[in-house]
């Protein structure tokens, strides 16, 4: 038997090349698409009193939405997945950068390049979008890097707030784009469960 009576008996309407061929056509599109220019930092903001759990994919790469969400320690910001955002600052309350080990525990809110973050309902944090040292795009509140903690499994958690680790103490923010200070989301301790 030839190879082309093998592939005509397993393939008999020659759907499998095709598809490959359309596979690889449209990965192209997507990276074409990925490859594009620099996102540059644009603020954007709202101003409601009133809070809103919902979200929005960033995958169209036109926006993602912050919203606000009530927790145990107040109004904060939640990332298109629904979950808590937190800032790491250092003990004199400044950003501290994390990278390396510290994204497996502490995600970067990360969007497609040419995507700006957009205000839900509640939001009046000032939000922008900065690059990163690895090339992807991090959305911002009030000029600080936000992140998600690994240890929340889904909305409205602050398990993370309070943690100290990765050289400053982890803060959920408030829709107001301040960090919150007060009040432990977890078990109410200031240490990681990972043991940081």
């Amino acid at each position: 038997m030839s190879r082309r009576d093998l592939m005509n008996a397993f393939d008999p309407l020659g759907k499998l090349a095709g598809g490959a061929f359309l596979a690889g056509a449209g990965m192209a599109a997507i990276l074409a698409s990925a490859c594009g220019g620099s996102s540059t930092s644009t603020a954007s903001s709202a101003g409601s009193s009133s809070t809103s759990s919902s979200t929005s994919s960033s995958a169209g790469g036109a926006s993602a939405t912050i919203a606000a969400a009530n927790t145990s320690v107040g109004s904060v910001l939640t990332g298109p997945s629904g979950n808590t955002v937190y800032v790491l600052l250092s003990s004199s309350g400044s950003p501290v950068a994390c990278a390396g080990s510290c994204t497996g525990v502490w995600p970067p809110l990360t969007v497609a390049s040419g995507t700006m973050p957009q205000a839900g309902s509640g939001v009046g944090a000032t939000l922008a979008t900065t690059q990163r040292s690895d090339g992807t795009t991090q959305v911002t509140a009030g000029g600080d890097p936000l992140y998600y903690f690994s240890g929340d499994n889904g909305a409205g958690q602050v398990n993370g707030q309070g943690i100290n680790s990765f050289g400053g103490t982890w803060h959920a923010v408030q829709a107001s784009g301040q960090a919150v200070t007060t009040g432990s989301g977890g078990s109410g301790t200031t240490t990681t469960p990972y043991g940081y």
